[in-house]
């Protein structure tokens, strides 16, 4: 059973307007409330060919799937891979994300006490 749903073309937009950012040294990380339990993972022509692109989608998607048991499922998220991320391993990829994970629960158990 999946667990998140892909983003369709409409919510990315949705998403693109109102969300938190959060930067990480391989991936942008985008995080809205607007539309729950869905995850886009995006690689722009800036990372290279075809090839390369579709490897830093690889890489997002496989540790994204390491930390959802973790995440927040009232919130949806956007993974743009960062130029840096050409030729890193996955170990790498996921650290990155780990910290975002860190950043986020913490950030996100302020606001709800606020």
């Amino acid at each position: 059973m999946k667990l998140w749903e892909r983003l369709k073309e409409k919510e990315f937009e949705a998403i693109f307007k109102d969300a938190y950012r959060y930067y990480g040294k391989y991936i942008v990380i985008f995080v809205s409330p607007k539309v729950k339990r869905k995850v886009g993972f995006v690689a722009s022509k800036k990372i290279g060919p075809a090839h390369k692109r579709n490897r830093a989608k690889r890489l997002m998607r496989e540790a994204f799937l390491k930390v959802e048991p973790i995440l927040n499922e009232d919130v949806s998220f956007i993974l743009i891979a960062r130029p840096a991320i050409v030729g890193v391993k996955m170990q790498d990829v996921l650290n990155d994300l780990e910290g975002f994970v860190f950043k986020f629960k913490k950030g996100h158990k302020d606001r709800e006490e606020a």
